[in-house]
């Protein structure tokens, strides 16, 4: 009983440390909205995904993990705020295989986008 109870503990111990060392090396981007208005939809496509941040008040931000298999080109943002048209424009580059990299778009009070890569 005692041999089935540390291989339990031991693969849970494994899992857990092979899923924050891929959170780690996964590429992500950071949305921080402070425009002082709610966004009803926050978009960044890239060459080979789309991701969707959804909505977020002022003051907020999101971060979402996209695969490190990705064809060469930029990041490519969509912003809409409630009950104001869309805004859109890209900055900063994406190849494959970008281990760590952090990127953060700041959407400002007014509607500029600054990217910072890191």
């Amino acid at each position: 009983m005692k041999l089935i109870i540390k291989f339990v503990i031991s693969i849970l111990a494994i899992l857990i440390v092979a899923y924050h060392g891929s959170v780690f090396v996964m590429p992500s981007i950071t949305i921080v909205n402070n425009s002082g208005h709610t966004t009803e939809k926050m978009e960044v496509a890239l060459p080979s995904s789309n991701l969707n941040f959804g909505s977020l008040m002022s003051n907020e931000q999101n971060t979402l993990h996209y695969s490190l298999e990705q064809s060469n080109g930029v990041y490519s943002y969509q912003f809409k705020h409630v009950n104001v048209a869309a805004f859109s424009g890209s900055c900063g580059y994406v190849t494959k295989n970008e281990i760590h990299k952090r990127v953060v778009i700041t959407l400002n009070e007014n509607n500029e986008v600054i990217c910072r890569m890191q």
